[in-house]
C-alpha cells in the first residue's frame, strides 16, 4: 500500500513539474502581451497627450498585471520621487529587480528606457517602436514554439514520473 502510494506521488510529482514548466510558456506569453499593450500605450500617450513619464507609467501600472504592473509602478514611484535624473539609470535598476522577466524582455526594456525622457517626442516614440518590434518578434517565436512546447514538457513529465516509478519498483 505505500508503495503504491509513493510510487503515485512520485508519478504526480514529476507531471506537476512537467505542467508547471508548460505554465512557464504560457507566461511568457501573456507577458509580452502585457508589455506590447503597454508599448502602445505607452505610444499614444506620448504623442498624442504628451503625458508626463511619472503620470504614464502609473497608469501602465494600472493596466497590465502580474511582474510588468510591478515595473511599471516601481519605475513610477522613482520617478516621482526625482532622487535620480536619469531614466535609464531608474529602467536599468529596475529591470535588474524584475526577476521574472526573461532576458530578450531585459534588453528591449533597458534600450526603451534608454530611449525615454531625454530626447524630443520623435526620438521617444521610436524608442517605444523599437521595443514594441523586438516584443513582438519574441512574442512571434514563442507562439511558434508554444504548442509543442507545451505539450513536451507535460509529456516529459508524465514520462520521467513513469521511469522514476519503474526503477522504483
Amino acid at each position: 500500500m505505500l508503495r503504491t502510494l509513493g510510487i503515485l506521488l512520485v508519478v504526480c510529482g514529476a507531471s506537476g513539474a512537467g505542467f508547471s514548466m508548460a505554465l512557464g510558456v504560457r507566461r511568457t506569453v501573456d507577458l509580452l502581451q502585457q508589455l506590447l499593450g503597454a508599448l502602445e500605450t505607452m505610444a499614444s500617450e506620448i504623442a498624442c497627450r504628451q503625458t508626463p513619464l511619472p503620470r504614464l507609467m502609473a497608469q501602465l501600472e494600472t493596466q497590465c498585471r502580474g511582474p510588468a504592473a510591478g515595473f511599471f509602478g516601481r519605475v513610477a514611484r522613482e520617478l516621482s520621487r526625482r532622487e535620480e535624473p536619469s531614466v535609464a539609470v531608474i529602467f536599468r535598476r529596475q529591470v535588474a529587480a524584475a526577476a521574472a522577466f526573461p532576458s530578450p524582455v531585459r534588453q528591449a526594456l533597458l534600450q526603451l528606457g534608454n530611449g525615454l525622457g531625454q530626447y524630443d517626442v520623435p526620438s521617444q516614440l521610436r524608442a517605444v517602436e523599437l521595443a514594441a518590434q523586438r516584443l513582438r518578434s519574441l512574442l512571434d517565436q514563442c507562439r511558434e514554439q508554444q504548442q509543442a512546447r507545451v505539450r513536451s514538457y507535460c509529456t516529459l513529465g508524465v514520462c520521467a514520473g513513469l521511469a522514476i516509478a519503474i526503477l522504483a519498483v
